[in-house]
């Protein structure tokens, strides 16, 4: 049926265009063009009923299969964008009139065109149902393009800062370790010089010690020499002195005459010289008095030679009686009085 509906409308289509033509053709000639004209308008209304007939008895070929598909496909899409996508069916004369375009969000809007991502970001599932039949999902990624951008230059800035940030602070704990390190320097160069002082007084100090130890030695050999060469002299005098008592006893035997007794020192000491014996006489006699070491005085002086004793020198004994004296009185105000220390016992 609908093949008759069909050649009836194409062979009416054809009538038109040729008694239009017709009649055209019959008024530039100025011929009568009414009888054309009325056959003209009868194939128009043949054709307009062949298509309502067509239309009538034509069959809805209902799909079988359906299958979704955007070119390009990209797992990312911009906000405010159109996609363009194809639809494929089976048959290919299948009815896509009843196709009905779903998304589980309503974000997203279908035209004739393709599909508008709208304004919300976000991931969607979209897919076509006519009737039973259901084609395959796609899912569609939607993003904020610009305000991602903003995020990443954001970030990008945030990491710059932090870089920079971090070189300062790098930087800073450099100076301070350069600092510290060139503190540690001087401290180590003031502790070298402070060694090197140290040692150079301790050299001076031992010098010094040294020097003294040695003067020291030298005046203690010098006394020594002199103390024995006084001992010397003062045996010689001893013995010129027996000699001269040796030889008088030998004159008074000769002339019968008794020898002289001879004068025993002191026993006790006094703070001045003896006031029973006069005159200076010489530093040492023949004398060795061991008691006049016997004394709680604190000092032995010997008023001829000047010399402070302690009671213990062995001087003491040996001090001419008439130069013989003790004293309490300090050093220091002995010293002031003319006297000196005993190279001997005052070492």
């Amino acid at each position: 049926m609908n093949a008759i509906f069909t050649l009836l409308f194409l062979l009416s289509l054809l009538g038109i265009f040729i008694f239009v033509g017709h009649a055209l053709i019959n008024l530039i000639k100025k011929n009568p063009a009414k009888k054309t004209f009325k056959k003209a308008g009868i194939s128009t209304a043949v054709c307009i009923a062949s298509l309502v007939g067509f239309g009538f008895t034509m069959e809805t070929i209902n799909p079988e299969s359906i299958e979704l598909s955007i070119p390009d496909y990209r797992n990312e899409y911009d906000i405010n964008t159109e996609i363009p996508f194809e639809v494929s069916v089976s048959p290919e004369n299948a009815d896509k009139i009843s196709f009905e375009y779903i998304s589980d969000n309503d974000a997203l809007t279908f035209s004739d065109s393709g599909i508008q991502t709208g304004t919300k970001a976000g991931t969607y599932e979209i897919h076509i149902e006519s009737g039973n039949i259901k084609s395959n999902t796609l899912s569609i990624t939607v993003v904020d393009m610009a305000a991602r951008k903003a995020e990443q230059e954001a970030e990008e800035h945030r990491v710059a800062e932090q870089e920079s940030s971090k070189a300062a602070e790098e930087k800073r704990l450099a100076e301070e370790e350069s600092s510290k390190a060139a503190e540690e320097k001087r401290l180590a160069n003031e502790k070298s010089s402070k060694a090197a002082e140290e040692k150079r007084l301790a050299a001076e100090e031992s010098s010094r010690v040294a020097e003294e130890k040695a003067s020291k030695e030298a005046m203690e050999r010098a006394a020594k020499e002199a103390e024995e060469k006084r001992l010397a002299e003062e045996k010689a005098v001893q013995e010129e002195a027996a000699k001269a008592i040796a030889q008088s006893q030998a004159d008074t035997a000769q002339n019968n005459t008794p020898a002289p007794e001879p004068v025993n020192p002191p026993q006790n000491s006094a703070a001045t010289p003896n006031p029973s014996d006069s005159g200076n006489g010489s530093n040492f006699n023949t004398y060795d008095n061991a008691a006049q070491q016997q004394t709680n005085a604190s000092y032995v002086l010997n008023t001829n030679s000047h010399k402070i004793h302690y009671p213990t020198c062995r001087s003491v004994p040996k001090i001419a009686p008439q130069n013989y004296a003790t004293s309490n009185s300090s050093v220091d105000e002995l010293i002031a009085q003319g006297y000196s220390t005993c190279g001997n016992c005052f070492k």
